[in-house]
């Protein structure tokens, strides 16, 4: 089984739990045991680029959070955490009773250092579908192989000599590889390195998707929006933000609003589906102040 996990807080703790592989914006940590592969993604700086934690946040299927302090910066990431409404696994390294008294979270659990690979193990990744999607973080060219695009599969499974889609144009998956492993089939929650054919590295963005239907990216988006009441924002047209989703960032500048609902303009165009959630940054504490979902 394969896990993809946030852990958005302390270098200490993700060096523990798994070796410290690739880095961009996030910087992976992977574990491989007997029955599991688990990736670790963690915030390469969260100062620098606080958007990356956005990025770990929403990618993840759960979130490991660290008590070794008990700061400013972590009651931050737990509003976040309250919005999204995934597995939250906390350390017990100190109380955080008072914490969790101010915000809602629907599922979480403590956990000494040495269970945490336990207890991610026994939140299983949903059941697989039948839309493939691979969320790219990287391209580029390999001598011998040809380009290479880095990814976590986000849905469904992918599988040698698929015929995949990027945009409206079809690329074939020549070879996947996992934990420098080659593979044949890659399911939910697999850090991939896919060969493709019919594309080149210049062509892929970060945030770009692989998936078994056309997509495209969009400029403009609606969505539904839950706002933390920790926040006091006032959603108002003109207002600008961070949207983030997955791999995907953008500046998004609010056009109108609704009843729970807003419609966004984006800076950059975005590969974003219909159903996808993502996490508003704004530059008040809590900076993560709202989830949204896009719109059909």
């Amino acid at each position: 089984m394969n896990y993809i996990v946030a852990l958005p807080l302390d270098v200490k703790l993700a060096e523990f739990l798994g070796k410290g592989g690739s880095e961009n914006s996030i910087t992976y940590y992977n574990r491989k045991t007997v029955d599991d592969v688990m990736s670790f993604l963690a915030p390469t700086s969260i100062e620098e680029k606080f958007y990356a934690v956005a990025e770990v946040l929403t990618v993840a299927g759960q979130v490991v959070m660290s008590t070794a302090n008990v700061d400013r910066i972590f009651g931050e990431l737990l509003v976040a955490c309250s919005l999204l409404g995934k597995h939250v696994i906390f350390t017990k390294d100190n109380s955080i009773d008072a914490f969790l008294s101010s915000v809602k979270l629907a599922d979480f659990e403590l956990s000494e250092k040495g269970e945490l690979l336990l207890k991610i193990a026994a939140k299983k990744p949903s059941a697989p579908e039948r839309a493939t999607r691979v969320d790219i973080d990287k391209a580029f060219n390999v001598k011998g192989i040809g380009m290479v695009a880095l990814g976590i599969v986000t849905k469904g499974a992918v599988r040698v000599h698929d015929e995949l889609y990027h945009g409206a144009a079809k690329v074939t998956v020549r070879s996947i590889q996992s934990q420098d492993v080659d593979i044949q089939e890659a399911g939910i929650g697999t850090r991939v390195g896919l060969a493709l054919k019919g594309i080149g590295a210049d062509e892929i963005d970060k945030g770009d998707l692989l998936t078994n239907e056309p997509n495209q990216k969009v400029g403009k988006l609606s969505a539904s929006l839950e706002i933390s009441k920790l926040s006091k924002e006032e959603m108002l047209v003109g207002k600008s933000y961070t949207l983030v989703s997955n791999f995907s960032v953008s500046r998004a500048t609010v056009e109108s609003v609704s009843a729970g609902a807003c419609g966004f303009k984006l800076e950059k165009a975005l590969a974003l589906q219909a159903g996808d959630e993502f996490l508003l940054i704004r530059e008040q504490v809590p900076r993560i102040f709202a989830k949204g979902r896009v719109a059909p």
